[in-house]
């Protein structure tokens, strides 16, 4: 069973917007992070199936003896059936399996400056209260490595032919001219519920933040609770991610 497309995002780079912007239930459906090429799921694609009216039962979910792709024939093929689908994943390992195991038509990738994902990164998990988790050497480690691996990506699909676009956050939440050439790449039409989720997610917070619907308004230093150290810490970032941000038109 093969995706519409698939989606192979930058952490917080308004990913999870596009999912849902792109998702109308009940026949064109976007899932987030659900990690169909692992044998266990993440919590999300729970949460996803029971807000689309196609909820799993714990015995449905429960982990078995069984491949991934064993797993996704069980637990999504009857749920898919006559409608159009995506995912998306934030790992460069999973955009490999993607590519490996469901060889998606279309790509797209999410791009953000990084400094300012990085910075998007330190108030999300402080707002969680997850530092003990994801501390601010977590948020580097993870901006280095897989901004390494989208620029690699990018290459390798420019190579393979495998139709690709770039889609940076600045861009997609401040033009409507950006939002008609992605639905113009994808043949889907956007205009879905950006707010889906999120506080079951545990981001109510960007909710508040940012209301219920594209919000065209870009964070500036000044509306960040966050101290010198951090915005030390992401120009940083920045500098060792020159490859990407080059990429992606970054570079100043």
């Amino acid at each position: 069973m093969r995706p519409d497309f698939y989606i192979a995002a930058i952490g917080r780079s308004g990913s999870t917007l596009l999912c849902n912007w792109l998702t109308r239930a009940p026949g064109q459906l976007v899932f987030n992070e659900p990690f169909f090429c692992r044998r266990s799921n993440s919590r999300l694609l729970r949460i996803q199936l029971a807000n689309f009216g196609m909820p799993a039962s714990a015995d449905e979910w429960r982990e078995r003896d069984e491949r991934a792709e064993e797993r996704f024939g069980r637990l999504m093929a009857k749920r898919l059936e006559n409608r159009r689908w995506a995912f998306k994943e934030v790992l460069c390992e999973e955009h490999e399996r993607v590519l490996a195991n469901f060889a998606p038509p279309k790509i797209v990738l999410t791009v953000r400056n990084i400094a300012d994902a990085a910075l998007s990164f330190f108030e999300k998990h402080r707002s969680q209260e997850n530092l003990d988790r994801f501390d601010d050497e977590w948020v580097a480690r993870y901006c280095i490595r897989e901004s390494a691996g989208i620029v690699q990506l990018a290459n390798e699909l420019d190579v393979r032919r495998v139709p690709r676009f770039i889609v940076r956050y600045e861009d997609f939440i401040q033009s409507e001219q950006m939002r008609k050439a992605v639905e113009n790449f994808l043949g889907w039409t956007g205009g879905g519920d950006v707010a889906a989720h999120f506080r079951e997610f545990d981001r109510g917070f960007e909710i508040d933040r940012h209301g219920s619907s594209i919000s065209t308004r870009l964070r500036t230093p000044g509306m960040r609770d966050l101290g010198e150290e951090q915005f030390r810490r992401a120009d940083a970032i920045a500098e060792r991610c020159s490859a990407y941000q080059k990429q992606f038109g970054y570079a100043q």
